[in-house]
């Protein structure tokens, strides 16, 4: 008896070569789309058709109470509290890898497949997940998800590069393989910040400080910066100048001349091929999809055990409190957590 897939398809052209290449391999495939009142296009027409196409059953699963909770409510409160979020790391553990993975296995599917280009190996009793070769590599979304997750998501884009994905898809007379990806965030048309203001987010002016907290002069409001950030500020100044610290408290963004982040911390971690960390390791570090990776020691907070201690060998440029930093060894994503400061 061939294994049921559940594939979820945004109605782009990844997820519907995906849908494609499982249905060809011999796999029993099902498509499924979320819709929200949150989503201004949720892709349902596009993924049914590519369905249809394929040969292949479409369902569709309204996730809008989930998706508020879990993700927009998250989104807001990440910028009101001065950090950065970042929705898709969120969605794929609780969403997609959460409340979908779960619905796979009460519809009786074996497995639920994305169009992520993540390579997942098995080897030695233990899934692990690879770094892409190709220039696409999302395994950066993927460090929250444990072995009995990993064990039932198939991802049959690790071996392709985009345009060979295009290709198939053209080949086999899909319609979207020319479709332009989104690079937006799923639920919000136009900009973020009108987003925040829609839903009840005040815009409250502030001051740019330096580290002795004189002041340098105005923001426009918290949430339109990010720590790291260096364009844009419209400040005088003989140097440039960062931003080191957003404090929502004081509605203070704190300024420096040079920004030489050595050391982080990192809460709500996951270890992806142990339970917990009992040693110092060396590796290599992204904190910010698509960054370069620094390389340095992770080890456990002696104050704190629910506390990651990242000490890079060299300054991190990019380390934002809300944001991601995931960990690897020799290419290997072995874990991951959520910057705090």
């Amino acid at each position: 008896m061939c294994k049921k897939v559940l594939v979820a398809m945004s109605g782009g052209v990844d997820s519907s070569t995906s849908a494609l290449i499982l249905k060809i391999k011999g796999y029993d495939v099902c498509g499924i789309t979320f819709v929200s009142s949150d989503f201004p296009n949720s892709g349902v027409a596009d993924a049914k058709n590519m369905c249809e196409k394929i040969g292949i059953e479409h369902i569709t699963l309204d996730i809008s109470c989930e998706f508020r909770k879990k993700i927009i409510d998250y989104f807001i409160n990440e910028y009101i509290n001065g950090r950065t979020p970042n929705p898709c790391v969120m969605c794929n553990k609780t969403i997609k890898f959460g409340l979908l993975l779960d619905k796979t296995l009460e519809l009786g599917f074996d497995y639920i497949s994305t169009g992520h280009y993540v390579k997942i190996n098995y080897r030695y009793g233990k899934y692990f997940i690879t770094r892409n070769i190709h220039e696409k590599d999302q395994s950066y979304y993927f460090y929250a998800l444990s072995q009995s997750k990993l064990e039932r998501i198939l991802t049959p884009l690790a071996e392709f590069r985009k345009n060979e994905v295009r290709e198939i898809a053209k080949q086999n007379g899909l319609s979207v393989w020319n479709k332009t990806e989104s690079q937006d965030i799923c639920f919000i048309k136009g900009s973020y910040k009108d987003f925040l203001f829609k839903n009840g987010v005040e815009n409250k002016v502030g001051n740019f400080v330096d580290e002795n907290g004189n002041i340098l002069g105005k923001h426009s409001g918290i949430f339109n910066y990010t720590v790291g950030q260096r364009r844009g500020l419209r400040i005088s100044n003989k140097c440039r100048l960062y931003i080191k610290k957003i404090d929502p408290l004081s509605n203070n963004i704190i300024l420096c001349e040079k920004l030489e982040i050595k050391k982080i911390k990192v809460m709500n971690f996951n270890f992806t091929l142990f339970d917990t960390l009992r040693f110092k390791i060396k590796a290599d570090i992204l904190t910010r999809y698509n960054c370069k990776p620094n390389k340095g020691i992770i080890y456990k907070d002696p104050q704190d055990e629910n506390i990651l201690i990242v000490e890079f060998e060299d300054f991190a440029q990019f380390a934002s409190p809300g944001q991601s930093a995931v960990f690897y060894i020799n290419n290997i994503l072995i874990g991951g957590g959520i910057i705090t400061s």
